[in-house]
C-alpha cells in the first residue's frame, strides 16, 4: 500500500511539474509602440501607473537607466515642466522611497546623488536636466500569468530644466543597463520576466512593438556584435570598433575606429566630428541634380533640399541618395549595419528632405539613434552581452492570451 501511495504521489508530482510553467518558458511582456521617429522625434508606450491606474505615455529610451514621470510636488516653488498629454502624476507621501532603501543606494551610484530624508536625485542629459524623487507605485502590465501586486520603483520628476518639449510624452521609460533601479532588473527580481533581455521594432509607418524579458523571431537573420559591459551611464555600446563606408561595403572609407552607442531615445544619428564632416562632404558630392539646397525652419537641421515637386514620403527620395555601411570589426563576414536613405532622411512638413545625421555633441562618440533603427528589430541581450539587429517591417501584432495584470 505504501509503495502504491508513493507511486501515485510521484506521478502527481511529475504532472504538477509539467503543468506549472518553468521560469525558462515565461514569455516576454509585449507593448505596442506609438509615434514616429521621423516626425514625432521619439516613440512611446502607453503604461498604466498608480492607484487608481492612469494612462501615461513614456518615451522609450535605451540611453537612460531610470524610468520616470513628470509629477507635481506640492512644496516645489519655481519648478518647471513641459506640457504633457495627461495630468501630472500626483506625488503622495506613502509612495516615497526612503534614502536608506537598497535601490536608493543604487541611485547614488547611477544616475544621481540623493539628499535629505527622501531619495532625491538629479539627472543630466545631453540636452537638459531633471530633479526628482524615487518613489514606488503600481504598474499594470500585459503578462500571461496570475495578477501580481508588487510595486515598481521609478522617478517622480518634479523639475525639468532646458529639456526639449515632449508634446506627446509624460515621462521616460528608461531601459539603460547595469542598475538594479532599472525597470528590466526590477521585473526580473520580481519574477515577472526571466531574462535581462529586451527588443524593439520601430516602423517608418508609425507602428511597432517592444518586448521586455525577451524577443520574438524576426523575418530575417540577426546580426550580432558584443556589448561593452563597462559603457558609461548605462549605455548600450558595441565592444568592437567600426568603420564607415559610403556607397557600398567596399566604397569610400569615411570613418575609422568608431565607438558606437545604440540609443533609441536619440531622435537622430550622430557621428564624431571627423566622420560627420567626411559623410557630409560625400553626400553633397553625390547629390542628385534634381535637388536644391534650402533652409527649412521646421526641423532646424543643417542640410535640407527641395525637389522639383514637393516630396510626400521617403519613398520619393530613396532613389536619389546612397546607402552608408557601418562595418564592425567582428565575425567573418564582418557584422554590418546598412544605413539606407530611409534610415537617415526625414521629410519635413514643408515637403523638403533633410539629412538626419548630425555632428556628435560628445567627443569621439557615435550614436545610432531612432531614425536609423527604423524597420529593424533591435535586441539588447544583457545575459549574453550581445546587441543584435535584423531587418523587419515591425508588423508583429500577435496578442493572443494577453491580459492586463497589476504589479
Amino acid at each position: 500500500m505504501a509503495s502504491r501511495t508513493a507511486s501515485i504521489v510521484g506521478v502527481l508530482l511529475i504532472l504538477l511539474f509539467l503543468l506549472v510553467p518553468s521560469s525558462s518558458t515565461r514569455p516576454p511582456l509585449k507593448f505596442k509602440l506609438h509615434g514616429k521617429a521621423q516626425s514625432h522625434g521619439y516613440i512611446y508606450v502607453v503604461m498604466k501607473i498608480g492607484h487608481p491606474p492612469r494612462d501615461y505615455y513614456l518615451d522609450v529610451d535605451t540611453g537612460s537607466v531610470l524610468t520616470w514621470l513628470q509629477c507635481d510636488k506640492p512644496d516645489c516653488t519655481g519648478c518647471t515642466k513641459w506640457h504633457q498629454p495627461h495630468p501630472y502624476y500626483q506625488l503622495r507621501q506613502e509612495t516615497k522611497v526612503p534614502r536608506n532603501d537598497p535601490l536608493c543606494h543604487q541611485l547614488v551610484q547611477d544616475p544621481g546623488v540623493p539628499s535629505g530624508r527622501d531619495c532625491g536625485y538629479h539627472l543630466s542629459y545631453v540636452q537638459g536636466k531633471t530633479d526628482g524623487l524615487l518613489i514606488r507605485d503600481k504598474f499594470y502590465l500585459p503578462i500571461n500569468s496570475n495578477p501580481h501586486h508588487r510595486p515598481i520603483a521609478f522617478g517622480c520628476g518634479y523639475n525639468q530644466t532646458d529639456m526639449e518639449s515632449q508634446a506627446e510624452a509624460d515621462g521616460i521609460l528608461g531601459l539603460g543597463r547595469g542598475s538594479a533601479v532599472g525597470l528590466i532588473l526590477q521585473l526580473k527580481q520580481n519574477n515577472i520576466i526571466t531574462e535581462d533581455v529586451f527588443s524593439h521594432c520601430i516602423s517608418t509607418k508609425g507602428v511597432g512593438f517592444l518586448f521586455l524579458g525577451g524577443s520574438e523571431p524576426s523575418s530575417s537573420p540577426t546580426t550580432w556584435v558584443p556589448m561593452n559591459r563597462n559603457a558609461d551611464n548605462g549605455h548600450y555600446a558595441a565592444n568592437v570598433l567600426a568603420n564607415l563606408f559610403f556607397g557600398s561595403k567596399e566604397g569610400t572609407l569615411i570613418g575609422t575606429q568608431m565607438k558606437v552607442v545604440f540609443d533609441s531615445g536619440s531622435t537622430f544619428t550622430y557621428f564624431d566630428s571627423r566622420t560627420y564632416q567626411a559623410t557630409e562632404a560625400m553626400v553633397k558630392a553625390s547629390l542628385h541634380h534634381s535637388l536644391t539646397p534650402v533652409h527649412d525652419g521646421t526641423l532646424n537641421l543643417k542640410l535640407c533640399w527641395r525637389g522639383r515637386t514637393p516630396f510626400k514620403s521617403i519613398d520619393d527620395v530613396k532613389p536619389l541618395f546612397k546607402t552608408i555601411y557601418l562595418v564592425f570589426d567582428y565575425n567573418n563576414p564582418k557584422a554590418t549595419m546598412n544605413i539606407a536613405p530611409e534610415n537617415y532622411l526625414i521629410i519635413s512638413t514643408m515637403q523638403n528632405v533633410c539629412f538626419g545625421i548630425l555632428e556628435s555633441p560628445v567627443s569621439r562618440t557615435n550614436i545610432i539613434g531612432g531614425i536609423t533603427m527604423q524597420d529593424r528589430l533591435v535586441t539588447y541581450n544583457n545575459e549574453k552581452l550581445l546587441i543584435g539587429w535584423s531587418d523587419d517591417l515591425c508588423r508583429n501584432t500577435k496578442s493572443d492570451s494577453e491580459i492586463t495584470s497589476r504589479l
